[in-house]
């Protein structure tokens, strides 16, 4: 009879410690929509002397991006209270909601070069992610909210020899009211390019 007691006790734990690991696993996906990295490559283009880096410069937002809810009960924009956060991109929970890259296109000839910028996006699991052009990494005033695509950046901008331009992006995903688990997940992979009218250029991908 003890035994049978003891052995009783000893399965009783272990259901509740399984039950408990399980409540946590299925919580923590329900939140956790997706992660990225870190990473960020820079181009050089030798023969017109042009140089593209793209930095993300969200430093203290890092792993999973938690999706955004762009619009609050009384219509005022979250986004910008996200990037004037104290700590940029990262919501009253300590998660992180968005990132900030900055994108800076160099002339190193010694020509003028007249440019176009594009954008590109992509996520193949990915049916919310979201991105707009920023004032400075802390600033959003009215940019378009893109979907992952291809978007004119830059229509046409002039660069003197050394001259550079710099330009800020936010990445976030929008909040869907329900979960996400399966709509927003994996990576996903950003391609800038700057080209002169002849079709010389530069390109730089994140991710």
């Amino acid at each position: 009879m003890e035994n049978n007691n003891g052995k009783g006790i000893f399965y009783g734990v272990i259901g509740v410690a399984t039950l408990v690991v399980a409540i946590i696993g299925a919580t923590f996906a329900y939140f956790t929509a997706t992660a990225t990295n870190d990473n960020t490559i820079a181009g050089n283009a030798a023969t017109v002397g042009l140089e593209l880096a793209v930095e993300k410069v969200t430093t203290a937002a890092s792993g999973d991006l938690i999706p955004l809810d762009q619009e609050s009960p009384a219509d005022e924009a979250q986004l910008p209270l996200a990037l004037k956060a104290t700590q940029s991109c990262i919501d009253d929970n300590g998660n992180t909601v968005c990132q900030v890259y900055k994108i800076t296109v160099t002339n190193n000839g010694n020509s003028t070069a007249v440019l176009s910028g594009t954008l590109t996006i992509t996520g193949a699991t990915f049916q919310n992610l979201r991105w707009t052009t920023l004032d400075d990494a802390t600033t959003y005033t009215d940019g378009a909210i893109n979907e992952i695509s291809t978007t004119q950046l830059e229509d046409s901008i002039s660069l003197t020899g050394s001259g550079s331009q710099e330009y800020f992006i936010a990445i976030w995903i929008e909040e869907t009211g329900g979960k996400q688990n399966d709509t927003d997940k994996g990576s996903f992979t950003g391609t800038v390019s700057f080209n002169t009218a002849g079709g010389d250029g530069v390109t730089a991908t994140f991710s």
